[in-house]
């Protein structure tokens, strides 16, 4: 099917802007730390740890999850805080206090053009206004704070002497502590290697793509991640995937480069270049992720991180548990139905490749450039700007940025 017959897609370079700008946002500015953390990786951990929590409700205490309204409340106080980034913590509650009404109509006007064209938009306002008491939203709030005190321990330990330090810990302890009903929350604070688990997620932040190469902002693997998701997810909705599929797509975004928390950002050009590399590298990840993760966690989650990363970028569903491939047409016409749990796998990769075009783009736009990132953008858009899926015109998102 031509661009020239195809509808473009909803998701628009202005909203990826915004989301990317999140990589820009220092957290703790006013405090010395030892690395730099930037909004876009706190977002992202936090919907890592949110995705444990719910899964331990579900496997402890048999708590019914609705994963598209975990999904969908995340992004809303996602793109909330990336309008509000300048209020600092303490404010922005005494703020939320007294004049949440205001502030959430400011934030829905601001990014009305970007997001009025999607069918969920009219729920953010109605959900940034409610008292937010559902599951769901207990869940975001335990892992906004959990991912909170992972940063401050960090933090802390670098230079417990400074000032109003000691107070900071206690309130976010607190903020913790009163979320101890959920049952991941025991179980992290209980176990030594549930706590690690989430500490391996939160390294991801510490690897830097390209990292041969500078750019500004220099986004992490756990930041990719989540741009790889939140897009994915938004273009799910364009081309018709079933509620099911959209959910998998969102997960399979965050989770689709988690063995490298075992191996490390292996560079395309290395796994090219030695023949037979890529399918031991990936023998050494699955094994790697079987020791060091599917031993520790829940049966639920064990069969989420397999289905989720192994052969990632596949088209793929499931009939009683065993999982089948299919090319995408089949895919799309026969098995986008919840009951199926399908993944387009070619799909996601489109979305794998948007965020590591963004990032060399946007750096060059910063003016700073290098061979590796002018090639690699260029190898990128030559290989998806013609992309159409589902009558979808994808390669329009590359256009934008050309």
């Amino acid at each position: 099917m031509s661009c020239d017959m195809s509808k473009p897609p909803r998701l628009s370079a202005e909203l990826l802007k915004k989301i990317f700008v999140a990589a820009s946002i220092r957290r703790w500015n006013d405090h010395a730390t030892p690395v730099e953390f930037v909004e876009l990786d706190k977002q992202a951990h936090k919907i890592v740890i949110a995705y444990l929590l719910a899964k331990y409700e579900e496997y402890v205490r048999g708590v019914s999850i609705d994963w598209e309204a975990l999904i969908l409340q995340f992004c809303f106080e996602f793109f909330e805080r990336i309008v509000l980034t300048d209020i600092k913590p303490p404010v922005f509650h005494k703020l939320q206090q007294s004049h949440n009404k205001e502030l959430v109509e400011f934030v829905c006007n601001q990014l009305e053009s970007e997001l009025k064209v999607y069918e969920f938009f009219p729920q953010m306002k109605e959900y940034l206004t409610s008292n937010k008491s559902n599951i769901e939203a207990q869940i975001l709030k335990a892992s906004h704070y959990y991912a909170s005190k992972w940063e401050f321990d960090i933090i802390y330990h670098f230079n417990p002497y400074m000032y109003d330090v000691q107070n900071i810990r206690n309130i976010i302890n607190k903020q913790v502590e009163e979320h101890y009903h959920l049952a991941g929350m025991q179980h992290i604070m209980l176990y030594e290697n549930v706590r690690e688990l989430v500490t391996m997620f939160g390294q991801l932040r510490f690897q830097k793509r390209w990292s041969q190469t500078p750019r500004i902002p220099a986004t992490s693997v756990l930041g990719h991640t989540l741009i790889v998701a939140l897009s994915a997810y938004l273009v799910s909705f364009d081309i018709g995937c079933c509620k099911q599929m959209r959910i998998n797509h969102f997960l399979c975004g965050l989770f689709h480069d988690l063995p490298e928390i075992l191996t490390r950002d292996i560079i395309s050009p290395i796994k090219r270049s030695v023949k037979g590399l890529d399918e031991f590298i990936k023998k050494i990840e699955e094994e790697a992720v079987n020791e060091k993760i599917l031993a520790i966690v829940p049966p639920n989650i064990q069969d989420d991180i397999c289905y989720f990363t192994q052969n990632e970028f596949s088209n793929r569903y499931k009939i009683e548990h065993f999982c089948y491939t299919a090319d995408g047409e089949s895919l799309m016409q026969t098995y986008n139905q919840d009951e199926f749990n399908g993944v387009y796998g070619e799909f996601l990769k489109i979305f794998d490749n948007l965020s590591a075009y963004l990032e060399a783009k946007i750096s060059i736009s910063h003016g700073i450039s290098s061979d590796d990132l002018l090639s690699g953008a260029k190898g990128i858009y030559d290989k998806c700007a013609d992309k159409v899926m589902c009558g979808v015109d994808v390669g329009k998102l590359f256009r934008d940025f050309a």
